[in-house]
């Protein structure tokens, strides 16, 4: 069976890519899009919650990706598999993550950081 992705972010090209690597990894992935945290949760209802990942950009809104993963938790779903993908390399967000129970994804910046991106989310996959 297909693994069901839900991606998450309020940029379409960002969206683009997520797709893309993870297509790399499983080329059969099915795919929801959300533009936002909100638009996530809905979709999440609307299919009973029924994705093996949910991957979640940290600055959109309305509903940032820390705000809708406790939102996901809070109906059950389990903390593995959501991974906040973000440029964001604070340390505060990494700590937020991390007490949250939720992968912390660095996305890629340039091309060059395709490769690396590939491996950070076949390591979430791998964990969840």
């Amino acid at each position: 069976m297909a693994p069901k992705c839900l991606v998450a972010d309020d940029s379409l090209y960002a969206r683009m890519i997520m797709k893309d690597v993870i297509r790399r990894i499983f080329p059969d992935a099915e795919f929801h899009e959300a533009g936002s945290g909100e638009a996530a949760i809905i979709t999440a209802e609307s299919t009973g919650y029924d994705f093996d990942w949910y991957l979640l950009d940290v600055n959109m809104a309305p509903s940032d990706g820390v705000a809708t993963s406790k939102q996901l938790m809070a109906v059950g779903v389990d903390a593995s598999k959501i991974a906040l993908v973000t440029g964001n390399r604070s340390s505060n967000l990494i700590e937020e993550a991390n007490a949250l129970g939720v992968q912390y994804v660095s996305k890629a910046i340039s091309p060059e950081d395709i490769g690396l991106f590939v491996e950070r989310l076949r390591t979430f996959f791998g964990r969840s």
